[in-house]
């Protein structure tokens, strides 16, 4: 069902005032569900409340993936002829190794039966680091030591997303796109349970004072029972201004206690926002061959 969401995605021809295949919105929007809550299926017209998020987060995930540069040649060849890979590489080495061993090239194979087609198509990720160091440059005709350099480093290479068509790989970084903005409304319910956990702590804290109060008022059992004991009364009005107080922030655990309905606003207002969430940020670098 996922692959032919996304496949839809990438074929449907959109229009300012049809905008999406009902079909294919209502299969994101059960896919929303599935990865925060299901419960949230009996909250009422969910799937209208959901709609507009969920064409907010699609043109959005859309938008990014269609900005993603043209692919590379990447091997030998590629290595001597293109920047991009000398600048994440030390050397022709390395870039086949991690295009040979990372583990989704080894799923890949194992899917095909250890075959390949002639060309693969694939998204290559790293971690860029930047550092600042000392090192030697030219200033005039002059070689200066101790200059302000910044050094850059790119961490752990590795080939994602293999398919035999540029296509299909665009269609599998849409779909993680989409499933990291589900992830992301799921952070923000977990979030808000642990939230929830933490006030009826406090809850039962208070209720156990309350408890407390009532008894060093001699409102308990014991004073019906005639054991309350010789220890003299405190100030009744002091122990009213406490159990008002009390009541007060009981009342505020309670109205800050989520329903279904605000666990599916919380889920709306992630997937309306998706740029808060989740950004594609193109990088130009001037890099020597040192990556200084």
């Amino acid at each position: 069902m996922v692959l032919r969401f996304i496949n839809s995605l990438l074929s449907v021809e959109r229009e300012p005032r049809s905008r999406f295949d009902k079909a294919m919105i209502q299969a994101a929007i059960e896919r929303v569900v599935d990865g925060t809550d299901p419960r949230l299926r009996a909250v009422r017209h969910y799937r209208r409340k959901l709609r507009a998020p969920v064409e907010r987060t699609i043109d959005y995930v859309m938008a990014q993936i269609s900005v993603l540069p043209p692919p590379i040649e990447a091997g030998r060849r590629g290595f001597i002829t293109d920047p991009h890979l000398r600048a994440l590489f030390a050397s022709p080495e390395q870039l086949l190794e991690t295009l040979s061993f990372s583990p989704a090239m080894r799923n890949y194979r194992q899917r095909s039966n250890g075959s390949c087609p002639p060309e693969l198509y694939a998204a290559l990720r790293a971690e860029r680091i930047e550092r600042n160091t000392l090192g030697i440059a030219m200033q005039g005709d002059q070689l200066q030591r101790e200059v302000p350099q910044v050094a850059v480093l790119f961490k752990e290479p590795r080939v994602v997303f293999p398919n035999p068509s540029e296509a299909e790989t665009r269609r599998e970084l849409l779909h993680g796109m989409f499933d990291y903005l589900i992830e992301g409304a799921l952070r923000h319910l977990l979030s808000l349970r642990a939230r929830k956990q933490e006030l009826e702590k406090r809850q039962r804290h208070l209720l156990q004072n309350k408890a407390g109060v009532l008894k060093s008022a001699g409102l308990g059992l014991e004073s019906l029972l005639g054991e309350a004991g010789s220890s003299p009364s405190p100030d009744r009005a002091a122990i009213e201004r406490q159990l008002e107080d009390i009541q007060t922030e009981l009342s505020q655990i309670r109205a800050d206690t989520a329903t279904l309905d605000h666990h599916l606003a919380l889920v709306a207002e992630t997937l309306s926002e998706p740029e808060q969430h989740l950004r594609l940020d193109p990088v130009a670098l001037t890099l020597d061959h040192m990556n200084i």
